[in-house]
């Protein structure tokens, strides 16, 4: 075997190992301090869920966010999606609808729609929308928060 095969098995190896939480970005730092203030568990670890980048679990109220969303670029959306389902989850642990009317770019929207159609439970959709929504909004750190305040107990 080459020694390129080992640094790629090495390089793959340390994307999918456990990070620790000061990985995640400064502003999603108070999320992340509401998240846990309303008792529940950020893992940036491989959810036990193959093939997903992030898994919100409600019966044990953990979050997983797969370490491979931060050389992808895509950790802060997974994030923001992931506590958007724990906000969901609140009062009651089953998760409902946040009932927000978000505004997104009809491109946007289209592809949340194919992404939806192609992958989830057609049941799961209006969550997975609301969750696919917010990840792209900018105020989504400061509505979450007061969203999982106000829901939470």
């Amino acid at each position: 075997m080459s020694l390129g095969f080992f640094l790629s098995s090495a390089l793959i190896a340390s994307a999918l190992a456990p990070q620790p939480l000061s990985q995640l970005p400064a502003d999603l730092k108070p999320l992340l301090a509401t998240l846990q203030r309303h008792g529940f568990t950020v893992h940036i670890a491989l959810p036990p869920v193959r093939e997903s980048y992030g898994l919100f679990q409600s019966k044990t109220r953990t979050l997983w966010i797969s370490p491979l969303t931060f050389p992808l670029g895509i950790a802060r959306q997974t994030f923001l999606h992931e506590a958007t389902h724990a906000a969901q989850s609140c009062p009651s642990g089953r998760l409902t609808s946040l009932g927000w009317k978000l505004n997104v770019d009809p491109v946007v929207e289209s592809a949340i729609s194919f992404k939806l159609l192609k992958g989830y439970h057609h049941g799961n959709h209006t969550l997975e929308r609301e969750a696919f929504f917010v990840q792209g909004q900018s105020d989504a750190v400061t509505r979450l928060v007061r969203s999982l305040d106000e829901r939470c107990e």
